[in-house]
């Protein structure tokens, strides 16, 4: 059997410490108890950084579920502390004095105060083994990957359009309009999806070997230091075997273009990564200058790179790019039969037809899976085993080992966003404004720098994702969506698992309670109150149902969701909600379904929320079709029905 998927540690926190420090001093004003959970709080922050970033140790490593049910538990106390702030800034905006609030609010402040505080102080206690057990080096991608030109594969199924087109880039006599440049072409895929493959057919090609001078292979990975890849392109074509390792990248460079000066020059960078600890325009200049020294090449040079990422195309100004989907349900089974039976030039037997073929369409159209499940059935014909490998979570496993690299690569406050959006139904089309303040609603989004808002920022990390190749984008009638593909869904369900839950089927005897995200049919609506305890709950998605048709919320239910942030009924069929949706008192973001009624007058009294998605209000609400609006643009709409008092309060706000 495959190995299991690597266990998924908790989305990042450490970033959200200094802010909720920030929040709890600012409305202590004396109170040694909120003072005291400022400083515990900062305290934890810089183990928390370290810590998260070891959160993936390799499969042996022992102290990996320690380390994961370490950060769950901080994740968990964060959760508790931002609750409590929460609470006592309502109170305080409601005019009572914060010492007041805290009385108010909980029953010995000072008292869960305290045990908060030390709650993280034992936490900060308990992570020294853990650093100490764990190496210094510490970085989630391997150095020691290594990549050749050499093709292993007898034969490669379901990528000759996209080598015949990638060899006529190569070999065209196109007209260079920078013959100072020499152009690059991308292929951009995910990870498993065969794309170094293509580069090594592509290398081998007859056709190229016949049109260039000299053919260089580099696999980039983890190195993006401008001497060494330039000292690695010399070795390859022979240039510094007699020079001493620590010669300058000046003297290097000049070799590499004298090595190369009027030759036709074929370079393959295969599995380049962008670093994320250097700006984009850092990353520029250094494939700047690595790549410098090939404009003395003759024209005709060309550079071909393979990569996970389109950021990374665009930083080396591509000029043509090939994205590499999954291949076709045919071509994956041909390539099990291949793999699985070997050099046997007959057909699947006919008893085994059928769960090839269920294969072949688990894998989502992986190379990568499908050579990994082909290599376990090796020589068998066992219809057992064959069908064993049928098993969904058996092809998720193995496609999620080949994918973590490019979830582990991205920046923490970048991987909560995306395993976020596991929440979503698999044909969902994202609204980049609307996931947007989501993420700014559930505090994802860092406190921008003087000068910038909010949105922007968030606009910013979800560029980012599409850069990086999390999101995928289409166009249709004349408008952009945006959406998760088959793999990277299977991706952000694995790395959300602690956090995140999606009910479309039946719903479970139990949900865990370190869910904070969930997404359930109105079917199961009323179920929830016995199965969960609503009250940690963060993000409700409420989603139709074929089945059965509600148009309204349960007004006890709706009550008990007292922390609820996102509130999702676009896609229900709830046309009217009940005033208990006045008790959701930290409700930052509202989103409702095309046929709503009526909106009840105690919505003026939520606080925090800053939007409403309003898509259509009959004759009691001048918004028209996906109108954003936000709490004081409604009670200014219905301000001769609005209550008085309620209207006055919002203007205080």
């Amino acid at each position: 059997m495959a190995a299991p998927a690597p266990a998924p540690a908790p989305w990042p926190v450490s970033q959200d410490l200094a802010a909720l420090a920030g929040r709890a001093r600012s409305l202590s004003r004396g109170d040694a108890g909120l003072a005291g959970l400022a400083a515990a709080l900062l305290r934890i922050q810089p183990v928390a950084r370290e810590l998260e970033r070891r959160a993936w140790p390799p499969p042996a490593r022992a102290e990996a579920p320690a380390l994961h049910a370490w950060l769950a538990e901080l994740g968990a106390a964060l959760a508790e502390a931002e609750d409590l702030l929460d609470e006592l800034h309502r109170r305080r905006l409601a005019g009572s004095a914060i010492s007041n609030c805290v009385g108010a609010a909980f029953r010995g402040p000072a008292r869960k105060l305290r045990r908060l505080a030390q709650r993280l102080d034992c936490a900060r206690d308990d992570s020294e083994r853990l650093r100490l057990g764990s190496a210094a080096g510490c970085g989630v991608r391997s150095p020691n990957r290594v990549t050749g030109s050499v093709l292993a594969e007898r034969r490669v199924f379901g990528r000759d359009k996209e080598c015949d087109d990638i060899v006529g880039r190569l070999i065209g006599d196109c007209v260079e309009i920078f013959p100072s440049v020499t152009p690059v072409v991308a292929v951009v895929g995910h990870g498993g999806m065969g794309k170094t493959v293509l580069a090594q057919c592509v290398y081998n090609d007859a056709r190229v070997q016949g049109y260039f001078d000299l053919r260089v292979w580099i696999c980039v990975w983890d190195r993006l230091d401008e001497a060494e890849l330039t000292r690695e392109i010399l070795q390859s074509i022979g240039g510094v075997d007699d020079t001493p390792y620590d010669e300058s990248l000046e003297t290097l460079q000049e070799k590499l273009g004298e090595v190369v000066a009027s030759k036709k020059f074929f370079l393959v960078l295969d599995d380049v990564w962008n670093d994320e600890g250097k700006t984009e325009l850092e990353n520029r200049s250094v494939w700047n200058k690595v790549l410098a020294p090939i404009s003395s090449a003759a024209i005709g040079s060309k550079i071909l790179v393979t990569t996970r990422m389109k950021l990374v195309a665009e930083v080396l100004n591509a000029s043509y790019v090939v994205t590499l989907d999954g291949l076709k349900i045919v071509d994956c089974l041909l390539l099990l039969k291949e793999t699985a039976l070997g050099s046997e030039t007959m057909e699947i037997p006919q008893d085994l037809l059928e769960f090839g073929r269920a294969i072949a369409a688990k894998v989502k159209g992986s190379p990568l899976a499908t050579k990994v499940i082909g290599e376990m059935l090796r020589n068998t014909r066992s219809t057992q085993k064959w069908r064993a490998l049928m098993d969904t979570e058996i092809c998720d496993n193995i496609i999620i080992s080949s994918l973590q690299l490019s979830y582990q690569h991205l920046p923490g406050h970048l991987q909560r966003c995306f395993a976020y959006c596991s929440i979503f139904p698999t044909t969902w089309r994202f609204n980049r404004y609307k996931l947007v303040k989501m993420w700014i609603a559930l505090g994802f989004v860092q406190t921008p720098s003087e000068g910038k808002r909010l949105e922007d920022l968030g606009y910013k990390y979800f560029d980012d994702l599409l850069s990086r190749s999390f999101f995928g984008s289409a166009n249709k009638d004349q408008q952009t969506y945006y959406f998760l593909d088959d793999l990277m869904h299977i991706l952000a369900h694995h790395f959300s698992a602690q956090d995140c839950m999606k009910i479309n089927e039946d719903i479970p005897v139990v949900i865990p309670p370190t869910v904070r995200h969930l997404s359930v049919s109105t079917d199961y609506l009323p179920q929830l109150k016995s199965k969960y305890r609503l009250g940690r709950l963060r993000t409700l998605l409420v989603l139709g149902s074929s089945s059965l048709s509600s148009s309204h919320f349960p007004g006890k239910l709706l009550a008990k969701f007292k922390n609820l942030r996102v509130l999702d009924l676009s896609e229900s069929d709830i046309a009217e909600l009940p005033d208990s949706i006045s008790q959701l008192v930290h409700l930052h973001y509202l989103a409702l379904c095309s046929i709503i009624n009526k909106l009840p007058k105690s919505i003026y009294r939520l606080q925090y929320l800053e939007v409403l998605t309003v898509l259509f209000f009959h004759d009691n609400h001048p918004g028209g079709a996906d109108k954003f609006v936000t709490v004081k643009h409604i009670k200014t709409c219905y301000e001769h029905k609005a209550n008085r008092l309620v209207c006055n309060a919002m203007h205080k706000n």
